[in-house]
Parts: C-alpha cells; sequence; structure tokens
C-alpha cells in the first residue's frame, strides 16, 4: 500500500466521522501538533479529502497570540468576511483551521471537530526535552483527552489514528 494511500484512507475516515457529527452549516475543523508545519501539512490534505465531495473547504493557519475567535471564527460562523484573504463561506462549509495550542481551555471551545497530531520518537531513543511552553500546554491543556481524535504522527507517510483509552 503506497503511502499516500494510507493518508488518504486516514483522512476520508477521518472526514466519514466529522460528517457524523457535523452534517450542515459551517464547520470548523482544528489540527493541533506542537510541529506547526506537521500541522499545517495534515490540515491542507483533510481540507483537499474534505472538498472532494464539492463542499466549500477553507483553509487558515493560526500563528500564537492571533485573536482566532474575533478574527476568523466569529465571521465564518456568521457568513461574513474572515481571514487575511477577506473570504466568505456559503452556509455549508468547512474553515480547516491548523496550528499549535489550539487545545486550550479558551480555545477548544471553538472547534466542531478537531485533531490532535501526537509524533513520538521511534522505540529505544531518547525523548527530547521539550520547552516550558510545550510542557506546560502537554501538562494543562491535555489535547489527547480534549481533541476528537488523535493521530499518531510519528510517520507523516503512515499516520494511524489512535483511541486513547481515559479509563
Amino acid at each position: 500500500m503506497s503511502s499516500e494511500h494510507d493518508v488518504e484512507t486516514l483522512q476520508r475516515s477521518l472526514r466519514d466521522l466529522l460528517r457524523q457529527n457535523a452534517r450542515a452549516g459551517r464547520v470548523i475543523v482544528a489540527v493541533d501538533a506542537l510541529d506547526a508545519e506537521e500541522a499545517g501539512r495534515f490540515a491542507d490534505a483533510f481540507a483537499a479529502v474534505l472538498g472532494e465531495d464539492g463542499t466549500a473547504v477553507f483553509r487558515a493557519s493560526v500563528a500564537e497570540g492571533a485573536d482566532v475567535r474575533t478574527d476568523l471564527v466569529a465571521p465564518f460562523r456568521a457568513g461574513e468576511a474572515f481571514g487575511p484573504g477577506g473570504d466568505t463561506a456559503p452556509g455549508d462549509a468547512v474553515l480547516v483551521v491548523d496550528g499549535r495550542f489550539l487545545h486550550t481551555t479558551e480555545l477548544r471551545g471553538l472547534w466542531n471537530f478537531s485533531v490532535w497530531l501526537e509524533s513520538n520518537p521511534p522505540i529505544g531513543t531518547p525523548r527530547p526535552e521539550l520547552p516550558d511552553a510545550e510542557r506546560h500546554y502537554l501538562r494543562t491543556a491535555r489535547p489527547k483527552a480534549a481533541a476528537s481524535v488523535i493521530v499518531e504522527n510519528s510517520d507523516p507517510a503512515h499516520p494511524v489514528q489512535v483511541f486513547g483509552d481515559f479509563c
């Protein structure tokens, strides 16, 4: 099986899961990861899969410190001009947002659906020490528990959905 096929299969599965929970209206999806570039790549590919059925799909990358609620989410949901491109969304559309720290308590309620991209070093390789901001985020926001879906993305060519057991 090709790596492109693995990625598309997973993303189509995630699209189907999203559609079970949010069939119509202006839907916002967040793709969160400590690695902003990986979040962006995954979000681009997911947006392409979401648009396969003709759904209007918009993309945005969120920089840390941006006023996501005022500049992006509120105008998108209202059908007004949003984001740097000044786009307006039809009544049924999806906005796929990527960035870091998108599962903070202040932001997590903005998303209809969210993906946490988990990346782990190969088995036997020591885990690198994370910067304080990232350690704080993982400890306080608990993005694995807050996300709609967890994707193990250590090998971006072969992402796998992870089903966390929080019992």
